[in-house]
């Protein structure tokens, strides 16, 4: 399904027409398709919500604050209540990553037997998320479809679009400026939030100028996954010395293993920063000025330039 606001119309309606489109998704993921394939269910139920808080900073120039923090952490505490069954799944994924990027350098053996023991964690994560998804997420859900009409937007227009985007693309050079100054894990899962949220905004607009949005949104989408597989290198080195010593996993394997996921995630984190750099080359106010005009130049008779 598209993921982009219809310029053709209003603004409060093609944001609230999208947020209910994201919502239904994930309510059908939930009732209809949950029983056949849980986990996927339960992960595209999450990606629709993250989507929809996204669309939300995007309305929130014209939100009061009281009103977009209640909507956004409602939102956020169904996301939270979905178990995020793919996380094991995730670690074979990124083992299996790991060594086809060092092939060579280790034993077979070293990367069997933690892939052994991380099949056992799904196999034990997928039995769990077989369980009926609650009636209080179901609920929750469809409440927020019906709140969407309730929405505070109402005074949003075109001016609204390019600011929500200027105010998260300010916060995304932020969390850049502290990642690279300080490449924590949680600084860097930080930026990724922050990346993901210009990822989203670029697909919303893209109908102003698909060609050059779709192309830099696409950008945005591969600097969101260089952060991605770096925070899941780093959630593997914590397994990894979780499970020190265990059955199977010959002494210094483990030791091997994460000196490769250092080495791994300092060429992620090289170019990602490279990425970084071009993405978040304006000023905020630049970008926005910028995201005005295209939006400006596809809807005639509906200026949205600001003064300089």
């Amino acid at each position: 399904m598209s993921y982009r606001l219809n310029l053709d119309t209003e603004v409060p309606a093609a944001l609230r027409d999208c947020a209910v489109e994201q919502l239904e998704d994930a309510i059908t993921l939930l009732r209809e398709q949950h029983d056949a394939d849980p986990v996927e269910a339960v992960h595209g139920a999450r990606k629709d919500l993250k989507k929809t808080r996204s669309l939300l900073r995007l309305a929130r120039p014209d939100m009061k604050n009281m009103s977009y923090r209640r909507e956004n952490d409602q939102l956020r505490d169904i996301a939270r209540s979905l178990s995020a069954a793919r996380d094991a799944d995730v670690m074979i994924e990124t083992v299996d990553k790991l060594r086809e990027r060092f092939v060579g350098r280790l034993p077979a053996r070293a990367f069997t037997a933690l892939r052994r023991r991380l099949q056992t964690d799904a196999k034990a994560e997928r039995e769990q998320a077989d369980g009926a998804i609650s009636g209080g997420v179901l609920h929750a859900l469809d409440a927020a479809v019906a709140r969407v009409g309730a929405w505070k937007i109402d005074g949003s227009d075109a001016r609204t679009l390019p600011r929500g985007a200027e105010r998260a693309y300010r916060r995304g050079q932020k969390a850049f400026a502290r990642a690279e100054a300080d490449p924590t894990v949680g600084n860097l899962h930080e930026w990724r939030k922050r990346v993901k949220d210009l990822w989203y905004h670029q697909r919303l607009l893209s109908a102003a100028w698909p060609g050059l949005l779709e192309a830099s949104a696409d950008q945005a989408h591969e600097l969101s996954d260089l952060l991605g597989d770096d925070h899941d290198l780093a959630i593997l080195a914590d397994r990894l010395a979780e499970g020190e010593g265990a059955a199977g996993r010959a002494p210094g394997d483990d030791a091997a293993l994460r000196e490769l996921i250092a080495e791994r995630r300092l060429e992620l984190q090289d170019q990602a920063r490279a990425l970084g750099r071009r993405l978040y080359s304006e000023s905020p106010k630049a970008y926005r000025r910028r995201l005005a005009g295209y939006l400006e130049a596809a809807g005639p008779g509906r200026p949205v330039a600001e003064p300089v």
